[in-house]
């Protein structure tokens, strides 16, 4: 098994269909499933004639687009492992592969290749080639096309590593996911079985692992113009126009995209009729979000994906699956409902013991570890899409356990389930605030104040031994009196900040560790 044959036969089957719309909107290059597949193989020659086989590691900095694909398609083809790296945090990143993961070669922008000039780490990688444009020293990818291609794939690799990111490191030092083939195969599958995507469908896409699915699986892929590395920064009017122009029929984005997607619409009374699923997904989705988003797209059935880096998806929930007595349940504290786990995962809560290790635990231990419905915990999962370690076994002692032969992984994440079955999410385990009765987590509240017209943004956290609700709000407006309205959880004070920090990532988490830096310089010594 190799996970490019998939391309290759999706190209089998419509060799003509658009695999990859991109670039500037009405001037879009369209590449073909034949094209794709093709420009790859001669890709991949060029990369064995540089000595890249069996796995080597192959670092890639590319923005989203068609050639970034053609790129990870070539090193697969090879047996190669295709790389991805935060560059703010390449020296440790790439400190990681040392001794586990041999790097052979980099692929970059000019751009990227002169940054790799700037650090001491990626000049210790040789072998270096240049996409869209040239670099002194770096072999051309467009060499490539007078190449013959390499038809046929590595085969045999089901259990070898097929691609190595890293995760953001907001909660700790970031860690290498080496997923294998298999793992790759499994988790696309599901994605494609859950979005419900079929072959000719038209996404827009703005997270590179969809594309990765949809490929394998003959969906068109609409990459928009702009960084997607930020998304909250993306022009809601351009993926407006995108999505009308080429009539995407589903989308699945961060919900800060949404969300600014959705107000721009509002504001100009636009609506998006060809949409018809919208997923999000990579940070908490709240209700009021996915409520606008099934405004500006009355065709569209609205979820929320609850997943992570290690687990991809875990639960799945519909906007018309969440009624009114989750809507009080939510503004009473009970959380965000992220709906049933996938059928493919095994999910349970366990008592919070965030911070200490594990297991291994018998089967008969672990029925008696699983809370009941109704008890909040850590939420933990396994399957087989679910990631079994991480890159040399950094941080497998803190968020893996064994029960017998299979290895759980804790997410971190902490939550409950209702007498349905259904997910409900509370917060990240380690901003847990009190203990025994007294015990929140952040999400709790977060959630309850996401209905609140005048706040942009909420987050409660400990800070030097007190509850305190911080508040981004919406410009011109002040807070009504919450600690009446939020008497059950205990706020000490309530800060109001101009910006909440959030993640790098998908511009939509709340970043405790920088909040928490805002709030000690606010406080003084």
């Amino acid at each position: 098994m190799n996970l490019v044959s998939l391309l290759d036969e999706a190209a089998q089957r419509t060799p003509d269909a658009a695999a990859i719309i991109d670039g500037r909107l009405g001037a879009e290059h369209i590449t073909s499933f034949a094209d794709l597949c093709g420009h790859s193989a001669q890709i991949a020659t060029l990369f064995a004639q540089a000595g890249i086989g069996r796995g080597d590691g192959v670092v890639i900095l590319i923005p989203m687009s068609a050639e970034l694909y053609a790129v990870i398609a070539a090193a697969l083809r090879l047996g190669a492992v295709p790389v991805f790296i935060d560059p703010e945090q390449a020296a440790a990143q790439l400190e990681r592969c040392r001794g586990v993961l041999p790097l052979k070669a980099l692929v970059g922008t000019p751009k990227a290749c002169l940054f790799r000039w700037l650090q001491p780490t990626l000049r210790t990688i040789k072998t270096v080639f240049v996409a869209q444009g040239w670099f002194p020293g770096a072999i051309s990818l467009e060499h490539a096309g007078s190449l013959p291609p390499i038809a046929h794939a590595e085969s045999g690799l089901e259990d070898e590593p097929a691609m190595l990111t890293f995760t953001s490191g907001s909660t700790g030092a970031p860690k290498g996911l080496l997923r294998s083939h298999r793992l790759l195969l499994e988790t696309q599958q599901i994605l494609i079985r859950h979005l419900a995507l079929r072959p000719g469908n038209i996404n827009l896409a703005t997270m590179p692992a969809l594309v990765m699915a949809n490929l394998a699986h003959g969906v068109t892929s609409l990459i928009p113009e702009g960084d997607l590395r930020h998304p909250a920064a993306l022009d809601p009017a351009h993926i407006a126009s995108v999505i009308r122009h080429w009539k995407a029929e589903s989308l699945l984005a961060s919900p800060a995209l949404v969300e600014r997607l959705a107000e721009h619409c509002l504001s100009g009374h636009q609506t998006l009729d060809s949409l018809q699923v919208i997923f999000m997904g990579g940070a908490p989705v709240f209700l009021p979000v996915m409520q606008k988003a099934a405004q500006i797209a009355p065709q569209a059935r609205v979820a929320a994906l609850y997943g992570s880096t290690e687990a991809e998806p875990i639960a799945l929930i519909h906007l018309d699956e969440i009624c009114e007595t989750d809507r009080r349940a939510i503004a009473q504290g009970a959380g965000l409902p992220a709906g049933q786990p996938l059928q493919e995962i095994g999910l349970a809560i366990l008592q919070d013991r965030w911070g200490q290790p594990l297991g291994p635990f018998s089967e008969t231990d672990m029925a008696t570890l699983v809370l009941p419905a109704g008890k909040i915990g850590e939420v933990v999962v396994s399957g087989p899409h679910v990631s079994q370690g991480y890159l040399g076994g950094l941080g497998d002692m803190e968020t893996k356990f064994r029960i017998g032969n299979k290895i759980w992984h804790r997410t971190g994440d902490s939550g409950w389930l209702d007498e349905a079955g259904r997910l409900w999410l509370t917060g990240r385990c380690s901003a847990r605030l009190g203990e025994g009765e007294q015990t929140l987590y952040p999400l709790s509240v977060e959630a309850a104040l996401a209905n609140d017209p005048d706040i942009a943004r909420a987050a409660f956290v400990s800070h030097r031994g007190k509850r305190l609700l911080v508040l981004e709000l919406k410009q011109g407006v002040e807070p009504g009196p919450l600690e009446k309205t939020l008497s059950w959880a205990g706020i000490d004070r309530i800060v109001i900040l101009s910006r909440i920090p959030v993640d790098r990532r998908h511009n939509a988490k709340t970043d405790y560790p920088a909040l928490r830096r805002e709030l000690d310089l606010l406080a003084g010594p």
